[in-house]
């Protein structure tokens, strides 16, 4: 009987040890966890817009004067690109932000924040706003700051999904001068 009580105390024992090593290793690793890729996401609105023929405009505002015209694709991808050029899913990105995901009543979106870690990464913040019923992208908002010699500049981008997006940037030197653009381009989106 004692054999039995000591061999039932080891088995106990060798099961107890083995879950705590599953919980000490059972932690997400910078390498596993996926980020939203929203190179893809851009790339789809893009081929969107150049399959249709919709009518494109750009507002664009600089230093308080505004102008406004027709444009054609070209002018489109060109002023897209900028989202291109801020996806951060690769792999050596992963490490350089964190994750949070949160679900807001007031949008009816699932909301998916990537935050820089420093405050020297040039992309500071991503939002992502999800449909909370199809996980379809609705918006996406990114700040970005950059350092250039004497100049600082905050970039301000934002997507409406199969409508619109935004590019505004606010420069500022060490000599006090400021510039403000405000670039609105609209494919689809009836409303203002």
């Amino acid at each position: 009987m004692q054999k039995c009580s000591v061999l039932l105390l080891l088995v106990f024992i060798l099961i107890s040890c083995q879950n705590k090593k599953a919980v000490k290793t059972g932690k997400t690793s910078a390498d596993s966890t996926k980020y939203y890729a929203l190179s893809g996401f851009f790339n789809q609105q893009i081929v969107d817009v150049d399959l249709h023929a919709y009518d494109m405009y750009l507002i664009k505002k600089l230093n308080g004067k505004k102008d406004s015209m027709a444009i054609d694709k070209e002018i489109f991808k060109t002023y897209a690109a900028t989202f291109l050029q801020k996806d951060i899913s690769a792999p050596e990105m992963r490490d350089r932000f964190s994750e949070t995901v949160f679900h807001d009543l007031s949008t009816k979106s699932y909301t998916l924040n990537y935050r820089a870690k420093s405050v020297s990464e040039p992309i500071q913040n991503i939002d992502i706003l999800l449909d909370e019923n199809t996980n379809i992208v609705k918006r996406v908002f990114i700040r970005t700051e950059i350092n250039h010699n004497d100049t600082s500049i905050v970039e301000q981008c934002n997507w409406k999904a199969d409508k619109s997006f935004q590019i505004n940037r606010f420069s500022k030197t060490v000599g006090g001068y400021t510039s403000n653009e405000f670039n609105y381009i609209n494919w689809n989106d009836r409303k203002k």
